[in-house]
């Protein structure tokens, strides 16, 4: 199939585990945007924190940002949605309580954390990591804790893109996963997970896959000529939507059985670029 778009996922996928784009993948996706195939990037991350990782040289011709929330082509939003202002003040509210790590994260600006909270968020985060937390998780919990969040006194409950919950111990995050499935019942909303330790609420109906059919309309494509890489389950809607799915050879068992293909390496071994030399040569 001769593809027209690539999507990509950032976590896990294009970025190796110090959250950075290694030199050769960077080279080879100019290279494939200078052969014409339109390069999208599809993450759980919001704008201001795709910027803070992608090179400034990598121009991409369309974003999907925050698991569906925002859709850019280039600097123009085409897409914005918005978090019940209650239910961020509720899920801040019960987090805040059991002690579990948040960003609040919104659509323009900062993520933000209640100073309150400062003390306990900022020990999650401290070594020795667990062994099952990815290294690029944890580095990124480093980072925000010591110097990207914006402590606040008082939240901004309005235009917030998503809440982001982490958690040390899996079965901690699987007890919170089954707190916010009750308070799906009474208030709609969207979860999804990238790895077992985390979890991302959205707006109800959002997701990478509602973002990158937009981009698809604008850019007249059809869902066959799509090429679809990531390795989380907030990435299954995605492979559903695209033409061929790929995950990658770190993601779980589960989500590698969704997608038509796996790739050769993982992300801690330029896996990426090692499948779209493959496929592209």
């Amino acid at each position: 199939m001769a593809y027209k778009a690539i999507v990509l996922d950032l976590d896990g996928t294009t970025l190796n585990e110090f959250n950075t784009v290694n030199e050769t993948l960077k080279d080879y996706l100019l290279e494939l945007r200078k052969r014409g195939l339109l390069i999208f990037i599809a993450t759980g991350r919001t704008a201001k924190e795709v910027k803070d990782v992608l090179p400034p040289e990598l121009q991409v011709d369309a974003m999907v940002t925050a698991n569906g929330m925002s859709a850019f082509i280039g600097e123009k939003q085409i897409a914005g949605h918005a978090l019940p202002p209650e239910l961020v003040e509720e899920l801040v509210e019960k987090a805040s309580a059991e002690k579990l790590y948040y960003e609040v994260h919104p659509n323009e600006g900062a993520r933000m954390s209640l100073l309150k909270d400062q003390p306990y968020i900022m020990e999650t985060p401290v070594e020795p990591k667990p062994s099952s937390v990815e290294e690029n998780e944890w580095l990124s919990r480093q980072a925000a804790v010591q110097g990207k969040i914006d402590w606040r006194e008082q939240l901004e409950t309005k235009n917030i893109a998503k809440i982001y919950f982490f958690s040390r111990e899996k079965k901690a995050m699987e007890q919170w996963k089954q707190t916010l499935e009750k308070i799906k019942n009474r208030t709609a909303f969207t979860m999804a997970s990238s790895t077992h330790h985390n979890v991302e609420v959205t707006v109800e109906g959002v997701s990478k896959a509602t973002g990158v059919n937009l981009l698809l309309e604008k850019f007249e494509l059809k869902q066959n000529e799509i090429l679809a890489i990531g390795d989380g389950e907030n990435d299954l809607p995605l492979f559903a939507l695209a033409g061929h799915a790929v995950a990658m050879k770190n993601a779980t068992e589960f989500v590698q059985k969704q997608a038509n293909e796996v790739t050769g390496y993982s992300y801690k071994e330029d896996g990426l670029y090692h499948f779209l030399k493959k496929t592209f040569y």
